[in-house]
């Protein structure tokens, strides 16, 4: 669907992150061009040779802060902006190369032209051009998606004329280089020019073409994720992205079924509960496990979190499906909040389901992915064009569509994630209000289980059901009101933790109980996952155990006056435990309780 979105904004829980981000890390972080993460640009600082991968802060913030400028309208905002790509502008050479490298260091020189150059330098230019085109969109000037157009014309002379592999200017197997096809699509969208083309043809040849990633051809045969390359989580998602993106400019059936079978393999295999991709077993806490493994212990990196929800939003728009929709709220309730302060500045580098975790420091490539992600949510919470609207994100909100030959002002004002329940209410913007009929589509959450009631002015309605969207069609009248209601009872997911390599010491746990198993629970409720605050880790077991028969029990106490939630068993005698959302954990978290059977 063409989406025709005038303006949202978001309320509730959502709503109150990104209005803390925005008037934390992303006003504060950058706010000109004498700020540390811009200055990595000037003269000085490139001499030295200081600036590294550090320089990516730059490109996240221009794209975060024009989407912030797109959805608010703040001059204040605008004028930041603009300093700060003014600035950047300035420094960027004539052989169009921009970045923090000193000239010695640069991606482009290298001992042999086999050689794979393990730096950031391409990266940086890469998240530039994904800013600069996002600048240019949101201020409308031209100049900047012009500055954007001459890195990439930069990067194509140095692959075309100088005979560097796009797969050997970055690291892990090639995806960090190859990942810059990401910004090139959106740059294309605006700028359809022949070498951007070959660029970005050069960049999906490359992924396969490079003997240890052959990414769309392992992905076209079904491997897993964690089997392909070396299994880095952030870099194969943007990849990803940048795919999924690619077919929908130009299409190929392999692009779509790599995208397809990648999607379906993490969501299946390699997603924590909170909803972000996860590493921590095998290898890395930022590569993908092995198939099938698994631990109470997960840690999922922000960047993740932000790429695999950039990767299920393109999947979303190609497909149209629901269920891309149900994963987008999961990992934006859960795996997205539960990573940020609520003071807006600070991310947790690794959001752990059981464990204590940290937030970084101000240089965390986390901080400003987490700030990202979060003014991406208003951009797809809701879909509209000419025969309907679809809600991909329930939240307290309000957006102005353009629908059915007229506009439409909605409304959503129950506090969903906390009840199950929505209701938007129609009403008339400044152009007519459609006079033809036209869908009201939700999408259907995975935890509901296609149980939900839906009313429209009070009245039971029939809903049709198809791809994952529960739907309305009628001929709207403003003031209308359509409410829908979702079973809100608590659920418990089951895991079983299983030590099996032979004894074999793996990163972050040991082995040494080969053969043995334990089971674990976790409990959720609407589309929030729940948490309590006690520590349990590895080598600090908690001695916070359930056994059978209050498991068996299991309910919500709704109102306690010991926390927001309280699970306990149908038998008084039975102890309940109180929970809270697991973004509320302080610095410690515990999510998956150990069953005593």
């Amino acid at each position: 669907m063409l989406s025709i979105i005038i303006s949202v904004v978001v309320g509730g829980l959502l709503g109150s992150a990104i209005d803390s981000g925005y008037s934390g890390r992303l006003s504060t972080y950058i706010s000109g061009p004498e700020s540390e993460a811009i200055a990595l640009f000037s003269p000085e600082m490139v001499a030295k040779g200081k600036g590294g991968w550090r320089g990516e802060h730059a490109g996240k913030w221009l794209y975060a802060a024009s989407k912030a400028y797109e959805r608010t309208g703040d001059p204040e905002m605008r004028e930041r902006l603009v300093s700060v790509a003014d600035y950047l502008l300035s420094r960027q050479e004539e052989n169009g190369y921009l970045g923090c490298y000193r000239e010695d260091k640069r991606y482009y020189h290298r001992p042999s032209q086999n050689t794979m150059k393990v730096d950031w330098d391409s990266w940086i230019m890469a998240y530039l051009i994904k800013g600069l085109s996002e600048t240019s969109v949101a201020t409308g000037d031209p100049k900047y998606a012009d500055a954007a157009l001459r890195i990439a014309h930069f990067i194509h002379w140095t692959v075309f004329e100088q005979g560097i592999k796009v797969s050997q200017t970055g690291m892990h197997c090639g995806m960090a280089g190859c990942g810059m096809l990401d910004p090139l699509c959106d740059l294309y969208r605006l700028r359809p020019d022949p070498e951007l083309k070959q660029l970005i043809d050069r960049c999906i040849f490359e992924m396969d073409d490079e003997p240890n990633l052959q990414l769309i051809t392992l992905l076209g045969k079904d491997y897993d994720v964690s089997l392909i390359g070396n299994g880095k989580i952030y870099e194969m998602n943007r990849c990803l992205t940048g795919l999924a993106k690619a077919y929908q400019l130009f299409g190929g059936e392999n692009l779509l079924l790599a995208c397809t079978n990648a999607w379906n393999c993490i969501q299946s295999m390699h997603l924590t509960t909170l909803g972000g991709p996860w590493g921590g077993i095998n290898i890395c806490l930022e590569i993908f496990n092995r198939p099938a493994e698994w631990a109470p212990y997960e840690v999922t990196e922000t960047c993740s979190v932000m790429e695999w929800m950039h990767f299920t939003r393109e999947m979303l728009k190609i497909t149209g499906d629901g269920k891309y929709a149900s994963e987008l709220e999961k990992s934006a309730y859960n795996a997205l909040m539960a990573a940020r302060a609520a003071d807006g500045n600070r991310w947790i580098y690794y959001v752990r389901t059981n464990g204590e975790f940290g937030p970084g420091y101000d240089w965390s490539c986390c901080w400003s992915s987490g700030m990202t992600a979060l003014e991406d949510i208003p951009v797809y919470m809701y879909d509209s064009g000419k025969n309907g609207v679809k809600v991909n994100i329930i939240s307290e909100s309000s957006a102005v569509l353009s629908v059915a030959g007229g506009e439409v002002a909605l409304k959503e004002t129950l506090p969903y994630a906390f009840t199950g329940k929505a209701e938007y209410e129609f009403s008339s913007a400044e152009s007519a209000f459609p006079k033809k009929p036209f869908s009201f589509s939700v999408h259907a959450p995975e935890w509901a289980l296609g149980t939900y009631s839906v009313k429209v002015n009070g009245q039971s309605v029939t809903a049709s059901v198809k791809d994952g969207y529960i739907t309305v069609k009628r001929r709207w009248t403003e003031g209308d009101k359509l409410s829908i209601e979702f079973p809100y009872e608590i659920r418990c997911y089951t895991k079983t933790w299983e030590f099996r390599n032979g004894g074999a010491r793996e990163h972050n746990f040991s082995n040494w109980y080969n053969g043995f198993k334990e089971s674990f629970v976790s409990f959720a409720a609407g589309p929030l996952v729940f948490a309590t605050d006690h520590l349990d880790r590895f080598a600090e077991r908690s001695p916070l155990d359930l056994s059978s028969d209050e498991l068996a029990g299991v309910k919500i106490i709704k109102d306690s006056p010991l926390a927001p939630v309280v699970i306990g068993a149908g038998q008084t005698t039975l102890r309940p435990i109180c929970l809270m959302p697991a973004y509320e954990g302080p610095q410690s978290r515990f999510i998956w309780f150990r069953i005593d059977e």
